[in-house]
Formats: C-alpha cells, structure tokens, sequence
C-alpha cells in the first residue's frame, strides 16, 4: 500500500472514528458501544468491497492540498513581488532592464543546478531583454554555504559571474582549498577574498535568500521565479522561453 494511500487510510480511521463518538457518545448503557462496532464493521466491509474509494479519496485530498498550497504561495508571492523583481545588491546576468525577471534558487554542489546554468545561459545569450536574479541557497551542507560565501566575496573584486560560472564547472569536492583554486583560475585575489568572505554582509545575503526561499515554500535547487510561476526543477531551453513568455504576455515589468 502506497504512503498516501496509508495516510488517507489513518484520516478516515480518524474521521469515521470522530464521527461514530459523536453519534454514540449520548446513548444510554452499553449500547453506545455496540452501535459503534456495528458501524466500524459496516465501513471496514464497504472499503474492503470497494478499494478504489481509498484512491479517489487521496486523489481528492493531494487537489485540496494543492490548491491550498498554491494559493498560499501566490499570496506571498504577491506580497514579495516588489522584492523578487528587485535585484538590488544581487548578482545579475542578462539585461539589468529587462522586462522579465528570472530568480534562481540554487546551490553550487547541486548536480541539476550545474545542467541548468548552460540552459540559462543560452536563454540569455537569446533574449536580450531577459534579467537573470542569482540566489544563493546553500542546502547540501557546508561546502555549498562556503562556495556561496566565496562566491558573493568576489563581487568585491568584480568577479562574482565568473566565479558562479567555474563553480557550477566544477564536479568534484568544494573544500577550501579547491574553491580558492577556483578563485584564483579566475584571476581572484585569494587573500582578499578570503577577507572579504569574512564581512557580514556576505551572511546577510545568504540568511535573506534562505528566509525568502521558506516564505516561498522552495526547498529544492535549482527552483526557479518566473514571473509569477515557481518552476522546481531543470528546466531545458524550451520549457524556460515558454515560462517567459507567459510571464512577458501577463504583465509589461516582471
């Protein structure tokens, strides 16, 4: 039996059992009890009869959840509009301009962020009135949370693109000692970036995406904003323009 299956099982356990209380909670004796068991046997029979019930139940449960999930999401994403669509101190690729805007929630050790940063590079490359938000979402342990922290240091220097862009290259480890060779490939001072990735504020970035990403429900990398849809997952380049186009058609600045 399937895990939703079981799960709507316990619920109208629950439910059936609510329900049979309250019917018999007032009768006198034991007659409470028998009625009780007389109607549990009745139920037990007809789920046993007609099995199908459970599925459609869960079906119907996973649309409701849905829906109040979706909802929920889009109320915040209302509230956070201004927010997502303002990059402010964020790194940017694309057209700082553009009438569309494009978040990514990702992580540098996530093997389907690195698939997806050549689908978006090349969506860039093809709309030039595309602005492409990075957020750093450090979620698969400290080596991640260090390459972010490298990674927003060499802003300092210029070179935050180009750090994202080698670090997304790399498929191995991302220990100290390879991120700061990552650097210095990249013609990053190493002794100021290390100096830099000390500076609160490199903290503070990482902390506001992270509290931005649990408001918005995003738990997996890469997750992508697109006007006003979530997108969880690589996406390939087909899937992105048609996401950018809805969202270009729906409004004139997203």
């Amino acid at each position: 039996m399937s895990p939703r299956v079981l799960f709507l099982v316990s619920v109208i356990v629950a439910a059936v059992g609510g329900a049979l209380w309250l019917a018999v909670s007032g009768l006198p004796g034991g007659e409470g009890a028998t009625r009780t068991n007389s109607l549990e046997e009745r139920v037990r029979r007809y789920l046993i009869a007609h099995p199908e019930v459970l599925n459609e139940a869960a079906d119907a449960f996973q649309r409701r959840r849905e829906r109040k999930e979706t909802a929920a999401r889009v109320k915040v994403m209302t509230e956070l509009k201004a927010t997502l669509r303002a990059p402010g101190d964020l790194p940017v690729m694309g057209n700082p301009k553009g009438d569309v805007t494009v978040v990514e929630f990702f992580d540098y050790r996530c093997p389907y962020c690195k698939q997806a940063l050549v689908e978006l590079q090349r969506l860039v490359a093809q709309d030039k009135n595309l602005r492409l938000v990075f957020r750093e979402f450090p979620i698969l342990g400290p080596q991640s949370l260090l390459a972010s922290r490298a990674a927003i240091a060499a802003r300092e220097q210029g070179k935050y693109l180009e750090m994202h862009v080698a670090l997304m290259a790399h498929g191995g480890a991302l220990d100290e000692s390879t991120v700061m060779e990552i650097a210095k490939a990249q013609g990053v001072d190493t002794a100021r970036l290390r100096a830099d990735m000390e500076k609160p504020q490199v903290m503070t970035m990482i902390k506001e995406s992270l509290a931005l990403a649990g408001r918005l429900g995003v738990e997996a990398t890469p997750t992508l904003i697109i006007g006003d849809e979530v997108y969880a997952g690589y996406a390939e380049i087909a899937v992105l323009k048609d996401l950018v186009a809805r969202a270009r058609a729906s409004c004139k600045s997203c």
